[in-house]
């Protein structure tokens, strides 16, 4: 194993030689966040580098937040993106990419009046993926057969229903938080004792999984993002070709209509769902 340390930082072209690799999957809230500054202060194992996939749909909190831990770092954050997830969703359908496809859970009725729920790929298509292409890319080879990599995640222990066995032979998921039961609170506790910057919280603004706690402190707080989900909300029903009317609430009701105080904890959050660990970490 070569650690970020005796790398020449940002050099891919050194990177690329070693073929035992360990990376941070980095969302920039609380839980990679804590992992972020336990590697920094030598408490867990160092990375060769961490990776941010960006959906293109991230608060402006988030975004903050990672260049603000880009400033900190002593190994190569690299940001990846398969495109934009909005943009991809409202598209012209295209054969054989995301574009014009809800790649998220929503719910919806049919033409039937029956309730369906939208295809859940967008954690894969542009997370996971993203992700594998940029190893591959810094390992310098097409497929990782017969390579080790180390994916270092934040989920916490009160969370450890995300934690999975990867699909992929090369890949071994790593998870320091629960592997030293560090909960999310714990995390912020940590966060706060070496009065580091607080993280935000981490999930696309227009994520199904939002609690109606986590839809409100958005209406409230950062009301430009609101209005832009409330926006999404009644495209997905406009512009449905299929004649599926889609809604961001597991209620089925306009966003923008909502009182979600009534409905208290009637929609769960992302934190109730696996997300494959690359989410709203």
């Amino acid at each position: 194993m070569v650690y970020a340390a005796e790398l020449k930082l940002g050099s891919e072209d050194t990177i690329a030689k070693n073929k035992d690799f360990r990376v941070l999957s980095l969302g920039a809230g609380v839980q990679s966040s804590t992992l972020f500054y336990k590697i920094l202060n030598k408490e867990i194992e160092p990375v060769d580098c961490a990776i941010f996939a960006d959906t293109g749909n991230e608060p402006n909190a988030v975004y903050n937040y990672l260049q603000h831990l880009t400033s900190l770092a002593n190994f190569p954050i690299y940001i990846v993106s398969k495109g934009n997830i909005i943009d991809d969703s409202l598209a012209v359908a295209e054969k054989g990419t995301n574009k014009g496809f809800l790649t998220m859970p929503v719910k919806g009725v049919d033409k039937n009046g029956k309730q369906v729920m939208g295809r859940r790929q967008c954690t894969n298509d542009y997370k996971i993926q993203p992700i594998n292409k940029k190893i591959r890319e810094l390992l310098g080879v097409k497929r990782l057969t017969g390579f080790n990599v180390e994916v270092v995640m934040g989920i916490s222990l009160d969370e450890i229903q995300r934690a999975k066995n990867p699909l992929n032979k090369w890949q071994v998921n790593c998870y320091p938080l629960i592997e030293n039961k560090i909960t999310r609170h714990q995390c912020l506790e940590y966060i706060k004792i070496n009065n580091y910057k607080t993280p935000p919280r981490s999930a696309c603004i227009v994520c199904p999984y939002h609690s109606n706690k986590e839809w409100l402190e958005m209406k409230e707080n950062n009301p430009d993002e609101f209005k832009f989900a409330v926006n999404f909300d009644i495209k997905i029903r406009t512009t449905s070709s299929n004649g599926v009317k889609n809604y961001l609430h597991s209620s089925m009701k306009p966003l923008g209509e909502i009182d979600f105080d009534k409905y208290k904890d009637s929609q769960y959050s992302l934190f109730d769902d696996e997300c494959e660990g690359m989410c709203g970490n």
